[in-house]
């Protein structure tokens, strides 16, 4: 079984180390999770948004939001962790 890579945008680098400890640690958890079992996570509330890409439900505010660079290289990038209210701008 294969591991994937998983890579944070600098934006997104930002915004998790702005939010909450309690947050840092979910989002933490859901990345060990993405490394270990790939896009789809179970145990995770997660959706498919466009082609390629996903949200996570961190907590009832809070989302996490990433997509494949390339299935052949199991690649995840995370270009978003934070407010639902600004999730999806």
């Amino acid at each position: 079984m294969s591991t994937w890579n998983v890579t944070l945008t600098r934006r997104a680098c930002k915004q998790l180390f702005k939010l909450p400890a309690v947050i840092q640690d979910l989002a933490d958890m859901a990345i060990a999770d993405l490394e270990a079992r790939g896009p789809i996570i179970s145990g995770w509330n997660v959706r498919k948004t466009a082609e390629q890409e996903y949200r996570v439900r961190l907590t009832y505010r809070y989302r996490m939001r990433y997509h494949l660079l390339t299935e052949d290289t199991l690649e995840i990038e995370i270009f978003y962790i934070g407010h639902r209210k600004d999730a999806y701008r």
